[in-house]
């Protein structure tokens, strides 16, 4: 037995383990303050722990094993000594005792082989969360839908502590929206195949252009059918790709100014989500923090990837329930979020604008109520004297006055901005591709049978 003060430790968290169970039968080998001590066998166990959750062995490798080369990361020796910080003559014994450990007296064979093993961190802890996260998706599927307990347990794990959550540059996992705020300012669009609908939507643009009334919209990726949502981007390209609309058709487009502050969870920032400050791996909670900070590398992805119109039904369940939580989440207080764009990033570029989707408690517009419409509008001039047409979009809007409803829940949030309003005709639509050559393909002459 060996044993070990922690004045000797340089691990903070590690020595304050030490410190606390420390006696003062057996003073410390590696110093001569005659200090309480802890046995180095308590440490050993400790080390094999964190390296069993936070390394993974790298000298078994075919680069390694029949190709000589040295091995990445660090040898066991250099791993501890860096891990706890202790003298190297209490490494040595530290090494030893996992040797013990590691050791199985009923196959004779050591964990990591007989030669010295040499470890690097795991690249990713997520797959823990990432299971549970499956799960959820199951149960959301086939189970319960509303106050699902599995949903709720995971999403208190993940956004719990979003709050306080900082990326590697310091930034928080919130932004601003609003006056005098970066983003100020928000593009939606629809598509119109026919001249009545689109002279029908112009003529009050602050409602059916804006997001649909309650009870009325469908469902989209963070909002069940007949939940208002305000589906934005920060760009028109962004908005005209993300309603994908077919050759022939018309966009209607408009910029909305956001009137008042409005607190955004950017998901674009999750995959830098960062360990706090001075975070050990010997502390429990470390592993659990890790796994959730691995996790939310991959959970802007999960939230933002593709999904076919075909498996919208199934697939928008988790970001409904996920939108659900995030709108309700009274620590947070978020009234939206924003993501990159799936609709307009080709493989392995960055987004050229994000999309933004406001809740129900911020996206409601200025003069979007009432009964009556806004403005009188006109799509055609006609040749004043024969047959001829040709598509001249003219718009007037009539002073209004809506009187205010004391007893509102929600305040509106947008304005639309009359002036921003563009009509696009969609003359021609390109893809992105990536072929893939069908292989094995033979004709039945091409067969022979026995």
């Amino acid at each position: 037995m060996s044993f070990i003060c922690a004045n000797c430790v340089g691990e903070p968290y590690l020595r304050r383990l030490i410190d606390e169970t420390a006696t003062p039968e057996n003073p410390c080998e590696y110093c001569d303050e005659g200090l309480r001590s802890a046995d180095l066998w308590m440490v050993a166990n400790l080390c094999d722990e964190v390296i069993d959750t936070f390394f993974e062995e790298s000298s078994h490798t075919i680069a390694v094993v029949h190709f000589g080369r040295t091995p990445a990361g660090l040898d066991l020796q250099e791993t501890i000594s860096q891990l706890t910080q202790t003298p190297q003559a209490a490494v040595e014994i530290i090494v030893d005792y996992l040797g013990e450990l590691w050791f199985d007296a009923d196959s004779g064979e050591s964990r990591y082989g007989d030669d010295d093993p040499w470890f690097v961190r795991r690249p990713s802890m997520a797959e823990t969360l990432g299971h549970a996260w499956r799960e959820m998706e199951e149960s959301l599927h086939s189970e319960v839908r509303f106050f699902n307990p599995k949903a709720t347990e995971l999403l208190d794990r993940i956004f719990g502590e979003i709050a306080d959550d900082r990326d590697n540059e310091g930034q928080s996992m919130v932004i601003l929206a609003g006056p005098d705020a970066p983003l100020e300012a928000l593009y939606r669009g629809r598509v119109f195949q026919t001249d009545e609908s689109l002279a029908s939507a112009l003529s009050w643009p602050e409602r059916f252009l804006g997001s649909p009334a309650p009870g009325v919209g469908a469902a989209g990726r963070m909002n069940g059918k007949g939940q208002p949502a305000f589906y934005g981007a920060t760009s028109p390209e962004i908005c005209i790709a993300e309603v994908r609309p077919p050759v022939g058709s018309r966009v209607a487009l408009a910029a909305f100014e956001v009137v008042r502050p409005l607190r955004l969870l950017d998901l674009r920032r999750l995959s830098g989500v960062e360990l706090r400050n001075g975070a050990s791996l010997f502390d429990s909670a470390t592993r659990a923090a890790a796994q959730r900070r691995d996790f939310l590398k991959t959970l802007g992805e999960r939230l933002s990837a593709l999904v076919v119109p075909e498996l919208q039904d199934r697939d928008y369940l988790v970001t409904q329930a996920v939108a659900d939580y995030l709108a309700a989440h009274t620590t947070l207080n978020v009234d939206g979020v924003i993501y990159p764009s799936a609709q307009a990033r080709r493989p392995g570029e960055r987004a050229e604008g994000d999309n933004v989707v406001l809740f129900r408690k911020a996206c409601e517009v200025i003069d979007a109520d009432g009964s009556q419409a806004t403005a009188d509008i006109s799509l055609w001039e006609y040749e004043e004297d024969g047959p001829g047409r040709w598509f001249s979009p003219s718009i007037l809007f009539k002073e209004r006055e809506v009187p205010w409803r004391e007893n509102r829940s929600v305040h509106p949030a947008l304005r639309l901005k009359r002036e921003s309003l563009v009509i696009h005709d969609i003359s021609a639509v390109r893809y992105d591709t990536k072929s893939d050559v069908v292989s094995g393909v033979s004709s039945l002459n091409d067969r022979h049978y026995c």
